[in-house]
């Protein structure tokens, strides 16, 4: 499967993710009761556990293939000595989230150098708890533009293997084995993939990749862009176009419309008036949205934007990102990042002191915070506050800001 179509469908993941196939999910045979799925569990709660990641890391070969990063985990390593893995393990207390967690394991595993091989987080896969080991495991899906070098650390990996995506594609085979585990006799699907058999976990984190990748995609805009709530500009990188960005007018509101009912219908009737809105083209077409407000502007009671309890110095003047939407085939060429900067650009004209923006503030809810963080980060956002009392769907956030400078 060639790297850019592999690119094109990680930078637009929809936002219900594809299940793995089943039968890569261990089901007990001495037993009429079946091994609990990956997932949220019965309760529809968060799975548990103690917190993990791993990178899930596609890049081109030489001769332009997508391939994925896996490990054989040396046969003196824990619960799952010996076994084909992602790169990963448990977050330390220096962690910031997922993807720190990830790439730092990465980096301790396989010798990854994030910056040479052009690293760019773009989304996450199904978290799930993995119950033989008690962790919660985030999988943090990147791209890199070019192949990375590695260099296998001592006593943790046996084995780095490139292997092509074309072997987790919903048609790829998968073996049936049998063993016997804690004294149960488990059946569960294999992968065979460069003379190793992958299971387990990371076979159905492959599994929902794969489905992913496969999945039919409309000719149009998709409808479901990854949501974190402002907007969406997940996923931009160094492949960029130049949009020209400029004010909407009323006469752009059906383009606006049309653009947003195939991008995000849930915020066509939400939006201000064109006349607040930023607007992104390219050649005549309408490609991503933006807007912005102050902060301490009046709120309605259905808003659940407002984060009581956080409160600023007198003198700072922040404002808030209200929306940043682009279309999903288009992320990672710049749009998101142009965006981001007009709208810095307009408060700090108007006298703010910092942009502040929110998301999920836990990705085991829905993996689209993972992207969301990376792309403010990039943006030059840091962490700011988790809100736990402003809850619109039972779900904390998370606010990050941009300080603003003074041309003056």
């Amino acid at each position: 499967m060639r790297f850019e179509l592999v690119r094109e469908r990680v930078e637009a993941l929809p936002r219900e993710l594809p299940a793995a196939p089943a039968i890569l999910t261990p089901i007990r045979l001495d037993s009429p009761e079946a091994f609990m799925p990956p997932g949220t569990g019965a309760t529809g709660s968060p799975p548990r556990g103690r917190p993990s990641a791993v990178l899930v890391l596609l890049f081109p070969d030489a001769e332009g293939q997508a391939r994925v990063l896996l490990t054989a985990r040396a046969s003196n390593v824990g619960a799952h000595a010996g076994e084909i893995s992602f790169p990963g393990g448990s977050a330390d207390a220096g962690d910031k989230d997922p993807i720190a967690t990830a790439i730092r394991e990465a980096q301790e595993e396989v010798g990854l150098d994030p910056v040479a091989c052009g690293l760019r987080v773009t989304g996450g896969l199904e978290v799930f708890a993995l119950t033989v080991s008690g962790f919660r495991i985030t999988p943090v899906v990147a791209l890199a533009e070019r192949r990375p070098e590695y260099q296998a650390s001592p006593g943790e990996v046996a084995r780095i293997i490139e292997a092509p995506v074309e072997a987790f594609l919903p048609d790829a085979p998968v073996e049936l084995e049998e063993r016997t585990i804690r004294q149960r006799l488990i059946r569960y699907g294999v992968y065979p993939v460069a003379g190793e058999r992958v299971w387990g976990a990371t076979a159905r984190m492959l599994g929902q990749l794969g489905a992913a990748l496969a999945a039919e995609r409309p000719t149009a805009l998709p409808p479901q862009p990854t949501d974190f709530g402002a907007g969406d500009g997940a996923g931009d990188g160094p492949g960029t176009v130049a949009p020209q960005i400029r004010p909407a007018t009323p006469a752009d509101q059906p383009a606006i419309h049309s653009f947003l009912e195939a991008v995000a219908p849930d915020l066509a009737h939400a939006l201000p008036p064109a006349s607040e809105l930023l607007l992104a083209e390219t050649a005549d077409r309408v490609v991503g949205l933006a807007s912005w407000a102050p902060w301490d502007r009046p709120r309605s009671e259905m808003d659940p934007r407002g984060f009581d309890g956080l409160t600023f110095p007198d003198g700072d003047l922040p404002a808030e990102l209200t929306l940043l939407a682009v279309a999903p085939r288009l992320r990672g060429r710049g749009i998101g990042r142009s965006l981001t900067t007009a709208v810095a650009n307009a408060a700090r004209d108007a006298g703010s002191t910092r942009l502040l923006a929110w998301t999920l503030a836990d990705s085991a809810i829905h993996p689209s915070p993972i992207a969301t963080r990376a792309f403010f980060r990039a943006n030059g956002f840091t962490d700011l506050a988790v809100d736990r009392r402003v809850q619109a769907r039972g779900e904390d956030r998370l606010v990050m800001c941009r300080l603003l400078r003074s041309n003056k």
